[in-house]
């Protein structure tokens, strides 16, 4: 009995532990729903691909009502734009709402392909949507593209989606064809968004209550507690990399890193300039154009000219300014991968030609530091009519040893001289040194002829 006893016992005090368990998270359920908050805010790349489907699986898991998606981005690449789009869409259980904010935010160019294909969509007061129009830096500074291929892709892409959310789809000439603003109460009387919240939370209790139209899901997200989203460890490290700007500088370092690697071998420059060249190449991820690579490859070689035969820089300077033009051309913002606002576009280029320049001008600084270190002459010949001390006496004909300068040598002379004897140096032969007694006699100048021939020479070197 008493065994019976004290298993009744604890079965007792388990279910009372279980009981008291359930009633801790009781409390957690009925503190109401939960939204998942995402951030584009920045350029749109492989990296938001990746980061925005984490957060429609973290959302679906998580059994958030809604996924609430904040923008403030230039734009970015139009292939992962439609990408993102058809994943907002596929998303058939998850309710995925779309808000620019706070103020001052924009979205951009694809930012507004993005916020047009969510299922509700609000905008912050002081905050603007629009710029569409697809455009390009060439000589003559920022001109607009004029492809109707490029333009119709585009169009096309946002009238799909304002037809699938039922919004105005007049919109997406204007938007493209026209690089028409909008505020957040333009957005609204145009049909372009549905609410002005000014923040994540008014924007759940205004979505309160509404039926998705394309979904079909009604929105139960008033009062609901807003959760930021953080993305994966690999999905921040691919952010960091995908950045247009990063790669771009990646690939000018890692460049200039192997240039260097060749020329001052046993350093690593050549290795950590591969390691950073496979970075960058898995941060661009485009083809790259034929001009620019061949702009690339002769600057490597120009650089390449000016470490081997060292003379006024003008190869250097020639090869960096091949670097920094392929650099330019390089920029992977053109249409029609990217669609991003003509200000980005210029803050982009000046990001990073400025760097690059810099970066070839340290390149040459130090190749010509390390080229003059190696042009300098041995130290031993300046040993000539320099005075040193027999040590143990010198026999004629024989070696012996020299003090010079705190250090012992080898001495040979022609007659014999005593310990203590100061003599002079008048020869070098390798680690042996010819003394005298007697001052060397000084050099003769060369003739005018030779001393211009050996000038011409040093010139053309």
């Amino acid at each position: 009995m008493n065994s019976q006893a004290r298993l009744a016992r604890v079965v007792l005090l388990i279910v009372l532990f279980a009981i008291v368990l359930a009633g801790f998270a009781s409390p957690v359920r009925a503190q109401g729903p939960r939204v998942l908050l995402a951030t584009v805010d920045g350029a749109i790349d492989r990296s938001t691909v990746d980061y925005l489907r984490e957060a429609i699986d973290e959302a679906r898991t998580g059994v958030y009502a809604a996924l609430v998606v904040r923008f403030d981005t230039p734009g970015g690449g139009l292939t992962e734009t439609i990408e993102i789009a058809a994943m907002f869409n596929n998303a058939r259980d998850v309710p995925i709402l779309g808000w620019v904010g706070p103020v001052g935010a924009h979205a951009w160019s694809a930012g507004t392909v993005l916020l047009v294909s969510t299922d509700l969509a609000a905008m912050a007061t002081g905050t603007t949507i629009g710029s569409v129009a697809p455009v390009e830096i060439g000589p003559g500074g920022v001109v607009p593209v004029t492809d109707e291929k490029v333009i119709n892709a585009v169009v096309g892409a946002i009238r799909e989606e304002l037809a699938l959310h039922q919004r105005n789809e007049s919109l997406a000439d204007a938007f493209v064809r026209e690089n028409l603003n909008l505020n957040a109460e333009e957005a609204v009387n145009r049909g372009a968004t549905e609410l002005v919240a000014d923040s994540p939370d008014t924007f759940a209790d205004l979505a309160e209550g509404r039926t998705l139209v394309y979904k079909g899901l009604p929105l139960a997200t008033a009062g609901a507690e807003i959760v930021p989203f953080s993305g994966s460890v690999r999905v921040r490290l691919l952010a960091i990399l995908s950045d247009p700007l990063i790669a771009s500088l990646l690939l000018i370092l890692g460049i200039y890193l192997v240039i260097f690697g060749i020329s001052a071998p046993g350093h690593g420059g050549e290795i950590a300039g591969i390691i950073i060249l496979l970075l960058a190449l898995v941060g661009l991820g485009f083809s790259v154009d034929p001009i620019a690579l061949l702009l690339f490859l002769v600057g490597i070689i120009l650089i390449l000219i000016e470490v081997k035969t060292p003379g006024f820089g003008a190869f250097g300077i020639g090869g960096i300014v091949a670097i920094v033009i392929a650099a330019a051309f390089l920029a992977p913002l053109r249409p029609p991968r990217f669609v991003v606002s003509p200000d980005y576009q210029v803050f982009f280029l000046a990001a990073l030609l400025t760097p690059t320049g810099f970066l070839g001008g340290f390149l040459l600084f130090a190749v010509y530091k390390v080229q003059q270190i190696r042009r300098q002459k041995p130290t031993v010949g300046d040993m000539i009519g320099e005075s040193a001390t027999v040590v143990d006496g010198l026999r004629a004909g024989e070696k012996g040893y020299v003090m010079y300068r705190g250090e012992l040598w080898q001495a040979i002379v022609d007659q014999d001289f005593p310990a203590e004897t100061k003599v002079f140096i008048h020869a070098v032969d390798g680690i042996t040194l010819h003394v005298s007694s007697n001052l060397p006699p000084l050099p003769k100048a060369p003739p005018f002829r030779s001393r211009f021939a050996s000038f011409l020479r040093r010139k053309v070197v």
